[in-house]
């Protein structure tokens, strides 16, 4: 028995039409080859150190010797990181992966210690007679405030596996680029001036710093992401983004309480009597963040 022509059209029609998925819509569309990452996380960072400045107090106009130390500790707190990525498919299930995060964090620490010794010949009245005189100070100082910053921009591998159909299970490692600012106050310099009857008077000058520094560490990565629809995700991400201690230079910023110092000396001056060394810290962190992935 022949078929008739309109039995044919139809087989033909439906031979021809494109293959539709569960949901109804028209056949599978290439899987996409770029993921944008925007987020938030909160960061933990390594930078727990004790800044140490030592000098010799000035005296201006006598023969003196004298020596200063100061012990200032610095501790970063937990801090608010904004993340911002991209991704691009290498393979079904690999991608290059580049992260960029910014960070600022709050610097305080324990109450540091200030210790001077100063020794000068006096010649006080009515005698005018050379009289040795050693002065010495041991005080605990206010804790340091401030405040830290870090940016982070890593080059990465991404592996991924399913964990079904819409959900993913992936990590990452790469080398990473991290930059370290900070203010923080305050220094102490002080100085001595010698008054009527041959007596000694002293300012402390308070000067705030910064440090900067920046190098080559290294990402390591995990996350989570789950599909809200088919171009857009939610991912959980964990990192840590290691980098070896460093030297932070160190300059400083301005006299904080200028208002209450009678003598002032000028900041190049306290700059070169300080002459501040360089500040080791450890660059490293530890994130947790919330992303949206953004599929074309």
């Amino acid at each position: 028995m022949r078929p008739s022509p309109v039995a044919l059209g139809i087989l033909l029609a439906t031979a021809s039409s494109p293959a539709r998925s569960d949901d109804g819509t028209s056949g599978a569309r290439p899987a996409p080859l770029w993921r944008v990452l925007a987020g938030g996380s909160v960061v933990s960072s390594s930078l727990r150190t004790t800044y140490v400045s030592r000098y010799a107090p000035p005296f201006a106009f006598v023969a003196h010797t004298s020596a200063a130390t100061q012990t200032l500790p610095l501790d970063a707190s937990a801090a608010l990181e904004l993340q911002l990525g991209v991704e691009r498919a290498l393979g079904a299930h690999v991608w290059l992966q580049l992260l960029g995060g910014y960070a600022g964090a709050e610097l305080s620490g324990e109450p540091g210690q200030y210790d001077l010794r100063v020794t000068y010949t006096s010649q006080p009245p009515p005698s005018n007679e050379p009289v040795e005189v050693t002065l010495r100070r041991s005080e605990a100082r206010p804790e340091a405030t401030g405040r830290l910053k870090t940016l982070a921009l890593a080059l990465n591998l991404s592996a991924w596996l399913d964990l079904g159909p819409r959900a993913r299970l992936g990590v990452s490692a790469g080398p990473t680029w991290l930059r370290t600012t900070g203010h923080a106050e305050s220094l102490v310099l002080t100085s001595y001036t010698l008054g009527g009857h041959s007596v000694s008077f002293s300012e402390d000058h308070l000067v705030s710093f910064e440090l900067a520094a920046s190098g080559l560490g290294l990402d390591l990565g995990g996350y989570l992401e789950a599909d809200l629809s088919r171009a857009v995700g939610v991912r959980l991400d964990v990192r840590y983004d290691w980098g070896p201690e460093r030297d932070a230079d160190v300059t400083l910023g301005e006299i904080v309480n200028a208002s209450e110092i009678i003598r002032s000396i000028p900041l190049a001056e306290i700059e070169a009597g300080l002459a501040p060394p360089p500040l080791r810290l450890d660059p490293s962190f530890v994130s947790a963040s919330l992303q949206l992935a953004f599929r074309f």
